[in-house]
């Protein structure tokens, strides 16, 4: 394989070491030099332009957050929300009657029924509304109040918005990315954050910020760091790490989650806040993180959840194989030995609330930074474990195939059954997770003045889902440059949409952040053991499609090409491409590929590049995890 992998980076001809070895060997010469291990990726320090120097045993670190959460939307009317009752999260909207609804919108919403939600034909039906709100030719199924969200009726009212907002016809408001389409937002239950972490040794320093969205493109991503960059006078970090917490709870991002009341959906994004909120937001956390880099020391500590993993996760797709590290990094400051805060990282999807939550939240993300800052208390406010105070920061791992909290049953730190699709059953997942973390703090091992390296390579992969050639061109819902494509002209070898993406290692001496641009399959990371199937069955009897795991790759893996002490998967890190699927087990529907997925459990095929996206980033990581930039 190391010769194989000089094939790819240093562009030798693949028998030709083999060869010159083997004759040098016969004839006793001595073998000539081999070329170096690794080469420098395209974006790299210490030893690049302007990063010579590199550590100089000073280590440095800030942590900043920025709220970037919406502050100005119309509602939905809770009548015409689908679900009612018992099964509606906490703080979900309220209709007339007192009774709670919330998730999409129902079916009546765009037939023009009027402000009572009673459509001709149904049970409780008297006739059209009083008001003339009925057939009128205006919407009904939202409040036309105003991004102030005050209707003329309500306490405080000054007068329709200065914007021209109020009573203009037009819903001026966020849909939640994750669930399908007409998943309107009602309110805030905890602020979408952007929160950035800064590392510095001698001439090298690395940020890395995690939004609390479903995902960035790489487009946005680079927006990002060019607004860091004309934000600080030296140009701020030498590299940014731009990750997603990939809530399924906030505003949509990316596009494809928008209304839609007949076959295609709208955009789903409001470009002015991602633009103004989000990506600002995230900027200026990196910003304010990098100004409040001080003299500091580095902790590191990494847990498996073991059977904790089993109450707040369920792997939903054959092999069963989740990577349940937990990565613990503590910052204080030197001397004082005040707290600067935390990182945690470990994978899964942040969709406990599901399609029945119509408020933008962080998922369980939320619980778990408070447990890490304020400590673990039981309802009656008993403390279980101390925080650690400071900023905690959570990076995503290994996501896809199914990493989820949905189907999950996690009984609260109180030991109370929690309800579906809760905000109790958020604040369980949070908790036990921060539980095993500080726990494992007890035993972290520190890292004294870090020496600080990256790498990063970009490359192109092809748009093969035909779908995704479909939202990216011609409907505008998924806005990202596309490369060597020119449409209206047949696809061929030298015609075929592409994307640009970027593959990237962050390294804190034994250290290592792997950053992957999408929705990870955790047996690419860890590998097949099924240790990693925590008692679970690796393949459901069950299962009419099982994958081949006759077929299933051998090592080494990418977690342990990695190296260093502690390896750790940032998912959904510098783009999202959607789900990263093992080659052999990459299957598609043969009557409707990419519209529909085959039996078995493969729904993340429909939402992937295509089957030629994770060979390319895997032979990418090959050349980038053998340059070790650090003696």
């Amino acid at each position: 394989m190391e010769d194989a992998h000089r094939t790819i980076v240093n562009g030798v001809g693949s028998v030709r070491v083999p060869i010159l070895v083997a004759v040098s060997l016969l004839f006793g010469c001595p073998a000539p030099p081999k070329p170096p291990v690794g080469t420098p990726p395209e974006a790299y320090c210490p030893g690049s332009a302007g990063c010579e120097a590199g550590a100089d045993g000073t280590f440095r670190a800030g942590i900043a957050a920025i709220s970037i959460a919406p502050t100005g939307w119309e509602r939905p009317r809770p009548e015409y929300l689908e679900a009612q009752g018992d099964g509606c999260p906490e703080g979900s909207p309220v209709d007339r009657t007192g009774t709670p609804r919330c998730g999409a919108l129902d079916a009546r919403a765009f037939e023009d029924c009027g402000a009572d939600a009673r459509c001709p034909g149904e049970p409780g039906y008297a006739g059209p509304d009083a008001d003339g709100t009925e057939k009128d030719g205006a919407p009904d199924w939202f409040l036309d109040c105003g991004r102030d969200r005050l209707c003329p009726d309500a306490p405080g009212y000054a007068g329709p918005d200065a914007d021209g907002s109020e009573g203009d016809g037009v819903f001026q408001g966020f849909t939640l990315a994750g669930f399908g389409n007409n998943v309107v937002m009602d309110g805030v239950h905890d602020a979408p954050q952007a929160r950035a972490v800064v590392f510095e040794n001698g001439d090298v320093s690395v940020a890395m910020v995690a939004l609390d969205v479903v995902g960035l493109f790489r487009d946005d991503v680079l927006r990002v760091r060019d607004r860091v960059k004309k934000a600080l006078p030296d140009g701020g970090p030498d590299y940014v790490l731009v990750s997603s917490t990939h809530t399924h709870e906030g505003p949509d991002t990316m596009g494809q989650w928008g209304l839609r009341e007949g076959l295609l959906p709208r955009r789903g994004v409001d470009d002015a806040w991602l633009k103004d909120v989000v990506i600002a937001g995230a900027a200026q956390a990196v910003v304010d993180a990098y100004r409040a880099r001080r003299p500091a020391r580095l902790f590191v500590a990494q847990s498996r959840l073991g059977p904790v993993s089993n109450e707040v996760l369920v792997d939903q797709r054959d092999p069963f194989i989740t990577d349940d590290t937990v990565t613990v990094v503590k910052l204080t400051e030197t001397p004082s030995g005040l707290p600067i805060g935390t990182i945690v990282s470990w994978g899964n999807h942040p969709e406990t609330l599901a399609d029945t939550n119509n408020l933008a939240s962080a998922d369980f993300v939320w619980a778990l930074r408070e447990a890490m800052e304020q400590g673990v208390r039981t309802q009656a406010g008993e403390l279980l474990a101390m925080g650690v105070g400071g900023t905690s920061v959570f990076f995503n791992g290994a996501v896809g195939g199914m990493m989820s909290s949905l189907h999950a049953n996690p009984a609260s730190v109180d030991g109370q059954a929690t309800a579906p699709r809760s905000y109790a059953k958020t604040r369980a997942v949070g908790q036990k997770v921060a539980l095993v973390a500080l726990a494992a703090l007890g035993g972290a091992v520190e890292v004294p003045a870090p020496p600080i390296a990256y790498g990063a390579q970009t490359l192109k992969v092809k748009v093969e889902n035909e779908v995704f050639q479909l939202v990216f061109g011609s409907l505008d819902l998924l806005r990202r440059r596309l490369y060597d494509y020119q449409p209206g002209k047949p696809l061929s070898d030298t015609n075929y949409p592409r994307v640009m993406t970027e593959v990237a290692k962050v390294q804190l001496g034994g250290l290592r952040f792997l950053a992957v641009p999408g929705e990870l399959l955790p047996e690419l990371a860890v590998g097949y053991d099924a240790t990693w199937s925590i008692g679970n069955p690796v393949v459901k009897a069950s299962n009419p499609n099982p994958p081949d795991m006759s077929r299933a790759p051998g090592p080494p893996y990418l977690k342990q090409q990695l190296a260093g002490e502690w390896g750790c998967v940032v998912g959904l890190a510098n783009d999202e491409l959607g789900y990263l699927i093992p080659p052999f087990a990459y299957v598609l529907d043969e009557q409707r590929p990419y519209f529909s997925e085959a039996p078995g459990d493969h729904y993340e095929e429909t939402n992937s590049l295509g089957p030629s996206t994770t060979p390319a980033l895997l032979t990418a990581y090959q050349a980038l995890l053998s340059w070790e930039p650090l003696p």
